[in-house]
């Protein structure tokens, strides 16, 4: 329908769900992958010959650092950002339309600018704004438990979290009610420092931890909505809320022997 080629159409058709209306208007609206690079150049070297007696120019003399010197007084350096599955979708002016308009409007979207980059956002409006360590003292202070998100930008299931589960409004009430959300990055410092911690390895990634001990209590890996919804009402009818008489750091439950 658009003219795009099959793999580009599949990319298109699974990063929208398969909702075929949406991949095309997507693609329409300038959100489609590029072609592979080595075609386009073979065609503009084909459309354009070059003459046998053209000469190239000399490259100009130039002087650049090779390496960066460390940093002074041992200061962290910044990861350098992996490379999300979804670059290929990104659309940065349109994104930079976005924000300005959210600005403006506190917050209103025009829906003619959604984009891949809007569906598979991060739930900013759940999440906790800072480390670790703050989302469990926030988590001790207001009486929730501790829920870890960890994403990695390279696996297609992580960001179906941020599309699918963390975008229903019925998750989101009962996360804002029980729960301190933190999500971070895998490959951030935060991210591998959880990671070493707790032994993670396998994505997507969803814990819940006793904010006053650091314990992890549960561990999912496949998660859609039901199944979510399931699994939280579970656990807070096994465990309460966090201050209740069944919350006490969670042990094996063992028969009370009738004296």
């Amino acid at each position: 329908i658009a003219g795009a080629s099959e793999s580009v159409g599949k990319h298109m058709l699974e990063a929208c769900n398969n909702n075929l209306e949406m991949a095309v208007t997507m693609f329409l609206d300038g959100g489609g992958i590029a072609e592979e690079p080595s075609t386009s150049s073979a065609a503009v070297s084909a459309a354009r010959p070059h003459p046998e007696d053209e000469v190239r120019a000399p490259i100009p003399q130039k002087q650049e650092i090779l390496v960066e010197p460390e940093p002074l007084f041992g200061a962290p350096k910044r990861r350098r950002p992996a490379r999300s599955i979804f670059d290929g979708f990104r659309d940065f002016q349109t994104e930079t339309i976005r924000q300005e308009q959210e600005l403006r409007n506190g917050g209103a979207v025009d829906k003619k600018l959604t984009t891949l980059a809007d569906l598979f956002r991060p739930p900013i409006d759940l999440m906790h704004k800072g480390s670790f360590e703050t989302a469990k003292e926030c988590g001790q202070m207001q009486n929730k438990w501790l829920m870890i998100n960890i994403q990695n930008v390279q696996d297609f299931a992580c960001q179906c979290l941020n599309r699918d589960v963390w975008s229903n409004e019925a998750v989101k009430n009962i996360i804002r009610d029980h729960f301190i959300f933190w999500q971070v990055y895998h490959d951030s410092e935060e991210g591998q420092r959880y990671i070493q911690f707790y032994k993670l390895a396998d994505f997507p990634y969803v814990s819940i931890l006793d904010p006053r001990t650091g314990q992890k209590l549960v561990e999912w890996h496949q998660l859609d909505v039901t199944s979510f919804l399931d699994q939280v009402t579970g656990f807070l009818s096994e465990h309460g809320q966090l201050d209740g008489h069944s919350s006490s750091p969670p042990q094996k439950c063992s028969r009370s022997v009738s004296v």
